[in-house]
């Protein structure tokens, strides 16, 4: 079987080709999307497609996936970002500060088509694009959410880049994030400090 693995401290996700979602390793505040007593799944383990609420008899693929220090962030073929389990920072993009052992579509996201996701230890950045015109020039924009990112909603973060900025890429650090532009523009802000 053809898996990108994405690493965490804490746990490793795989992402095959046939587009199933497994996951292992830590399960604390519920990022491996199990509910009950494991506290550590050794063995890798599939995430039931039902756990996304589709409804739509759909067949997704997953196109990206990023774990964070105990959330983890996925992106559906279909430009939809789900995420799961700890939220003490806002990290899932829900509002709240409540953690989530299943899967929740970020719902604020929902105008967007959302192209890659990347988490740090307690906040999450994702590039997208406007599913419709909305007024902004730019067709790659950055959102971000979390600690240190001013919201537990996702927000539109410009920052140095000029709102015309296509957002190549985004990379998200324990305590910092790095967003690079389509004319090489990098950008990096977050703890400057040791982490621990």
């Amino acid at each position: 079987m053809d898996v990108d693995d994405v690493l965490s401290n804490l746990r490793v996700v795989g992402v095959p080709t046939k587009s199933a979602i497994y996951i292992w390793g830590y399960n604390h505040s519920g990022q491996t999307a199990r509910k009950g007593k494991e506290c550590h799944l050794r063995i890798p383990k599939s995430l039931p497609p039902k756990l996304f609420k589709l409804g739509n008899g759909k067949s997704l693929r997953w196109t990206d996936i990023a774990c964070g220090r105990e959330h983890t962030a996925a992106v559906a073929s279909d430009g939809s970002l789900f995420t799961w389990g700890a939220n003490e920072f806002g990290q899932l993009g829900d509002g709240t500060e409540d953690s989530a052992k299943e899967p929740k579509k970020v719902k604020s996201l929902e105008t967007e088509f959302v192209k890659s996701v990347s988490c740090g230890a307690h906040c999450t950045a994702a590039v997208a694009e406007p599913r419709e015109n909305d007024g902004t020039v730019s067709k790659s924009r950055l959102w971000v959410w979390g600690q240190n990112q001013g919201s537990d909603y996702p927000r539109l973060f410009w920052g140095a880049f000029t709102p015309n900025t296509v957002i190549k890429q985004v990379s998200c650090g324990a305590v910092h994030v790095m967003a690079l532009s389509e004319d090489g523009l990098l950008q990096a802000w977050g703890t400057v400090q040791p982490y621990s």
